[in-house]
């Protein structure tokens, strides 16, 4: 839940970033600011390996969108929609092997 939360506030911090081309290829110091990779190293410490590949995805499509903004893409374009699509999508199926794997348990 942890990483989740942490990945979410990233998500969110980013959907607000200003444009910046400094900053493009640069949010793993930014996603780290969220509490991103320690969560997911907690993660690690207990999850089987689809999770942990799953959160890996998870961070990349964030990092992803992430570059799309400070790129200057806004809400409606492509590029931006196409990112925001891929980080949900990368969380939902998480969600999803991390159910399965509670129902298991």
């Amino acid at each position: 839940m942890e990483y989740l939360a942490a990945l979410a506030r990233a998500r969110d911090a980013f959907s607000r970033a200003e444009p910046s081309q400094e900053r493009i290829g640069k949010g793993h110091l930014a996603i780290g600011e969220h509490g991103v990779y320690a969560a997911q190293q907690q993660l690690e410490l207990v999850a089987r390996r689809p999770i942990i590949d799953l959160a890996g995805q998870a961070t990349l499509t964030v990092l992803d969108f992430h570059d799309v903004v400070v790129a200057g893409q806004n809400a409606d374009s492509v590029e931006y929609l196409q990112a925001w699509r891929a980080a949900r999508e990368a969380r939902h199926a998480l969600i999803q092997e991390m159910r399965t794997a509670l129902r298991r348990s």
